[in-house]
């Protein structure tokens, strides 16, 4: 299982566990996995080697809604965005046996096996599915403003303090006992979002970089800030229904709730260009003719 993945669901545990629906959860993912067995037409769907990961998300919350809890939902829709079907099921196992730890423990911390990644590149994979997670959950962009004003601030403090980042850092401490020392740090004074993250970063695994870490959460709440506007770019106005529909069908691709922001461009010839994040969508009648225009070059 993708180290991106464990930390994902790491934060969907937490909040469900909060919620009293991990046991709902955990029937969630097992549900999935027998579909996933049982029917052909499912597992062909998600490993088609055209089927981008935004689409394997789609289809999986199309499959899913009304029928899980929020944190299932979205831990699937995940799972199938970066594990095409084969691995998809290697992950499911992965994640139930982790949910199941955390039922048997009452635990959140279990949920990963009880074992921290190793090596920076894994630690900072499970840290980001994490942060992820944590971010999506907030209601809008000023709550992600605040979590990322405050990691900043985090960062300047344990930049500037030696000894606290010592401390926090040390492997040699117990995680109980960092934790405390952020909880009292940040308990009452910053964001709940902004202490889980800060919490993690010293759950995940060892890291030697703290002040990198927590300057790299700043960037991936910026990251979020843009995965919550859709800009689409049209030649002629849509009205309140057809951005609804739009609003839903993109939150399904990229997993969140999206605001839809439509700019009228003349350039655009028929269809939609639309653009997420780092997603693309080219629907545009424009597109089709300038592959048109590359297949009769290459032609000649």
């Amino acid at each position: 299982m993708r180290e991106l993945v464990r930390g994902y669901a790491a934060a969907c545990f937490e909040s469900a566990a909060a919620s009293g629906r991990l046991g709902d959860l955990v029937g969630d993912l097992v549900d999935f996995d027998r579909a996933l067995g049982s029917f052909a037409a499912l597992r062909e769907a998600l490993a088609g080697p055209d089927v981008a990961p935004s689409t394997r998300r789609a289809i999986v919350a199309d499959l899913v809604e009304h029928k899980s809890t929020p944190e299932g939902g979205a831990l699937l829709g995940f799972a199938a965005h970066y594990e095409a079907a084969a691995e998809l099921t290697l992950a499911l196992a992965g994640l139930i046996e982790d949910a199941e730890a955390i039922l048997a423990a009452g635990d959140a911390g279990a949920g990963e096996g009880g074992v921290p990644a190793t090596g920076r590149a894994p630690v900072r994979q499970r840290i980001h599915g994490y942060a992820e997670r944590v971010l999506e959950e907030l209601p809008g962009p000023d709550a992600i403003d605040e979590v990322e004003d405050e990691l900043f601030a985090l960062a300047r403090l344990l930049e500037t303090e030696v000894g606290l980042r010592r401390v926090l850092a040390d492997a040699g401490v117990p995680y109980a006992g960092r934790a405390a020392v952020l909880g009292e740090l940040l308990e009452n004074r910053a964001h709940p979002a902004t202490l889980r993250l800060a919490r993690y970063v010293l759950r995940a695994g060892r890291l030697r970089d703290l002040v990198g870490a927590f300057e790299w959460l700043v960037d991936l709440a910026a990251a979020e800030r843009g995965r919550r506007v859709a800009e689409v770019r049209s030649a002629v106005e849509l009205d309140e229904s057809e951005r609804s529909r739009l609003a839903t069908a993109l939150g399904r691709l990229v997993g969140r709730t999206v605001e839809v922001r439509v700019v009228h461009d003349t350039s655009v010839v028929g269809g939609l260009l639309v653009s997420v994040g780092d997603l693309v969508i080219d629907g545009t009648v424009r597109l089709r003719f300038e592959r048109l225009r590359d297949l009769l070059a290459q032609s000649g």
